[in-house]
């Protein structure tokens, strides 16, 4: 299943010092390759011929681009908006969308055409993931995870227009928990969201009106820590990368779209055990991070930190699930959904009473402190009122009455 792929040395040089990875993605017309060097700062995007030599997929890779940019900051989802023009979700930043130059190879340096920017005002925070969705009349959609604001917004482009943002808007939120992967079948009817903290994907039907408060029509479960995500071309299969485990998970779907609940039709290991452990930094990490099929469905593309790119033959993992999994209905698993949103509100309650409980407690003590610093001060000034009462001052110096009486005393000692 695994293909050993041909590369120059650029280009091998290139994917040797990637570090930790996050997000892989194929352009449009399959040539070029983009990968987010996450510790790095950088993007990497590779030439790439996919073809068959003796009826087997064949991979070329030759050196193509590093990207650097002021406006790159732990990059972490990448997804093309044309051959030419990259999209960057930057989770210490915003979101960049870069135009890549045209037969340039080596370092480069460049500034983005266009900029969601955090902050005040904004709706984009903690960006990680994002998915091209292509429209009509030159226009397109960002569908972004915000990781850490937990919804995912949708950002309206027009391509010809210098890739101006037309429309923002968040499109879902409800029960998501630090969203960390999305991706929408090329048909452009469904949605897939990794939920990172509840371990499951959620599933949304755009035949359906979506907003804030929709509720997802699928759920897969029987994942660690579910990461990258894909539709196969024709939306029924969807392969999962499990960051918590050294596996890929295949969900299928046949005919009836992914309403209900499901597990995995097929599961297998992409990666050994010590590829794996050198990962293992923390239970939600070690396995695959990004992963994405080529457009013509030939090779399925796979990153992570100690496997840093790595390409299987895509119809024979699609062939592991050459059918739909069981399916159950979807209520129990939204019922554990809405118990774990009240339970993660419940302990946001609990530590914003605690954080203002020691505010109170914090404030009380300072004027405390105040109050006795402001006693020690009036007992320092009476004592020195009660001192300068006992004797007399002479040139800015404090003089005991009894002064004159010791001097006296011991002049007439020392004439004796």
């Amino acid at each position: 299943m695994r293909i050993e792929y041909r590369a120059d040395d650029r280009a091998r040089a290139i994917i040797g010092g990637l570090g930790r990875t996050e997000d892989v993605r194929f352009s449009p017309n399959n040539r070029r390759l983009a990968i987010a060097a996450f510790n790095g700062g950088r993007i990497a995007v590779l030439d790439v011929e996919v073809g068959k030599a003796g009826g087997s997929p064949d991979v070329q890779l030759a050196g193509g681009l590093e990207i650097s940019s002021p406006v790159l900051s732990y990059p972490h989802g990448v997804d093309f908006v044309d051959d030419d023009t990259l999209a960057v979700a930057n989770r210490g930043g915003g979101v960049a969308i870069f135009k890549l130059p045209v037969g340039h190879a080596g370092h480069c340096e460049l500034s983005p055409i266009q900029f969601l920017a955090p902050g005040k005002g904004s709706i984009v925070f903690t960006p990680g993931s994002v998915s091209v969705v292509q429209g009509e009349d030159g226009r397109c959609e960002l569908l972004i995870c915000n990781n850490y604001a937990d919804n995912i917004s949708r950002h309206v482009m027009d391509r010809h227009g210098d890739c101006a943002i037309l429309e923002s808007e968040i499109l879902l939120r409800k029960w998501l928990n630090l969203p960390d992967g999305v991706c929408a079948s090329r048909d452009g009817r469904w949605i897939a969201v990794s939920n990172h903290d509840s371990n499951g994907v959620l599933l949304y039907d755009r035949l359906q009106a979506l907003n804030e408060d929709s509720s997802p029509v699928g759920v897969l479960r029987g994942v660690a820590f579910p990461h990258g995500l894909r539709f196969s071309a024709d939306s029924r299969r969807l392969i999962l990368a499990d960051a918590g485990a050294p596996f890929l998970h295949v969900y299928a779907c046949g005919t009836e779209g992914w309403h209900g609940t499901r597990m995995p039709a097929a599961s297998f290991r992409m990666m050994d055990e010590q590829v794996f452990r050198s990962g293992r930094k923390n239970p939600q990490e070690g396995g695959p991070k990004g992963i994405d099929f080529d457009r013509s469905m030939t090779v399925l593309a796979t990153t992570c930190e100690y496997q840093a790119l790595q390409f299987l033959d895509a119809a024979a993992v699609l062939a592991l699930a050459p059918s739909g999994s069981p399916v159950v209905e979807v209520e129990y698993e939204l019922g554990v959904l809405e118990m774990a949103a009240r339970r993660k509100a419940h302990a946001a309650e609990v530590k914003a009473r605690a954080a203002a409980a020691g505010r109170r407690y914090g404030a009380r003590q300072k004027a405390r402190a105040e109050k006795f610093k402001a006693k020690a001060a009036r007992l320092k000034d009476k004592a020195a009122r009660a001192k300068a009462r006992g004797g007399f001052v002479i040139g800015d110096r404090p003089w005991r009455l009894t002064a004159p009486l010791s001097w006296l005393y011991y002049a007439i000692k020392r004439s004796d």
